[in-house]
């Protein structure tokens, strides 16, 4: 039987307990939504999440194992007819460090196996990663961690995955240049990364090198020369470069995403011509949380919220929720930055500063976000002022999301083509495919 809540209304119903939990959407359709939660202590999250769901009258069963595996999940049958599915994970490798840890091993291992590949010459099997074989082609690839590493911490998903994504690269870039050498923090890539700082210097960018160009290792042919790089003058020049030396085979940056029973291979950022549909189709707004979406066509939205636990008043930033690029993040300096492109004013950079030196004043502001976005009455704002809700964090997180959708609500009401446009250079920007961004290929 179906709950009297839409599918919307439950993931800013447990906000308050997601504060220092990874929150990734897996999947999403009109009739099914698949959400996983990452976090130490998932024996607690799971009874809190469901205590709050039992405390506001909304019934719920459990994830068959095929999903949630033996410990188990959450799903619950909205008013909407869609299924929301909760699964809960303890972090890889230790926590968010022993996690990103774990990832760059696996982006070490990736160019491994593709050196021992292009070096055979052939797909290759786990059988051909040997201690021999790494030996014979380690002048095929330059990693910033030590095979030891590799073989003694490297989880068995990721060596599956890296035999994927060496045979996909074979497959692709074998016959077109065989001379590939495979980098992973290696001199020539600091000098790239170093050319991007500079670029993004000079032209005063708040962009993220991520955003630029979100390559976890490069293929460089024999035959490339960084000095084609290093003569240009501007950023435009630099990624027209790039591209190029792409398309030629020469130098090519892949984004990596550990993979399962299969590869794909996709280019990015070389047709700028391509059209994205992303249309800016209104907000989200919770009256309790300190989040609030902007949505899009697509069935995308982006999240906005403070992301650095509840005693931290930096880290406001929104990620993408829904479709290929989930995850996707843009935080307030390149947000700004779009702004600017537009000539539209700038959010102010002060929230934190606020916070702490004139509370009252930035809860008056929020409070027209309170009564505009979330139809909330003087009496309820009045009582929710002095509620255990309201923390600096609160203040901190939700006077960037009213401040936010004023740039859609107010300042581009009436210009509804500037306001699209900026709402898809959002998006674009969040998923590493905007103007600023250069050519790369995604391998997952």
């Amino acid at each position: 039987m179906a709950n009297l809540v839409t599918s919307g209304e439950i993931l800013p119903l447990i906000q308050p307990l997601l504060k220092d939990v990874d929150v990734e959407l897996i999947s999403d359709s009109p009739t099914i939504s698949l959400t996983r939660f990452t976090t130490t202590n998932r024996v607690a999250l799971r009874a809190a999440v469901e205590k709050t769901l039992s405390d506001n009258n909304i019934t719920f069963g459990d994830l068959p194992k095929s999903l949630a595996g033996s410990f188990g999940g959450t799903e619950i049958y909205t008013y909407d007819m869609k299924k929301v599915r909760f699964q809960y994970k303890p972090p890889q490798g230790g926590g968010a460090r022993g996690g990103k840890r774990i990832a760059d091993l696996g982006e070490c291992s990736q160019c491994i196996y593709a050196a021992i590949s292009f070096g055979l010459g052939r797909e290759i099997t786990m059988q051909d990663v040997t201690p021999t074989n790494i030996s014979k082609y380690a002048y095929k690839y330059q990693i910033d961690k030590t095979v030891k590493e590799i073989i003694n911490e490297l989880p068995d998903v990721w060596m599956a995955s890296s035999i994927l994504g060496a045979n996909k690269l074979y497959s692709k870039f074998f016959k077109v240049n065989g001379t590939f050498t495979f980098h992973k923090g290696s001199p020539l890539v600091d000098t790239i990364n170093a050319l991007f700082q500079k670029f993004k210097k000079n032209e005063g960018l708040s962009l993220n090198i991520n955003k630029w160009n979100p390559a976890d290792f490069w293929l460089v042919s024999e035959d490339f020369d960084i000095n084609v790089l290093s003569d240009e003058k501007t950023m435009e020049g630099f990624n027209q470069q790039i591209q190029k030396q792409l398309l030629a085979n020469k130098l090519i940056g892949i984004s990596l995403k550990q993979m399962a029973g299969n590869a794909t291979l996709t280019i990015n950022n070389v047709d700028r011509t391509k059209k994205f549909d992303k249309k800016y189709s209104g907000y989200t707004f919770s009256t309790k949380s300190i989040d609030g979406y902007i949505n899009l066509t697509g069935n995308s939205r982006l999240q906005f919220r403070a992301t650095q636990g509840p005693k931290s008043l930096t880290g406001w930033q929104g990620e993408i929720q829904g479709g290929l690029a989930a995850g996707g993040k843009i935080s307030l300096g390149p947000f700004n930055m779009l702004l600017r492109a537009h000539g539209i004013k700038e959010i102010p950079t002060n929230a934190a500063k606020r916070v702490e030196n004139e509370p009252d004043k930035v809860f008056t502001e929020i409070s027209y976000g309170l009564k505009n976005y979330g139809n909330m009455s003087n009496t309820d704002i009045f009582k929710l002022k002095t509620s255990k809700t309201v923390t600096p964090q609160y203040l901190y997180s939700k006077l960037q999301v009213v401040q936010l959708i004023n740039v859609f609500e107010v300042t581009l009401k009436q210009k509804k083509k500037l306001r699209n446009q900026l709402a898809e250079d959002m998006f674009l920007y969040a998923a590493s495919l905007s103007k600023y961004s250069s050519a790369f290929y995604k391998l997952f």
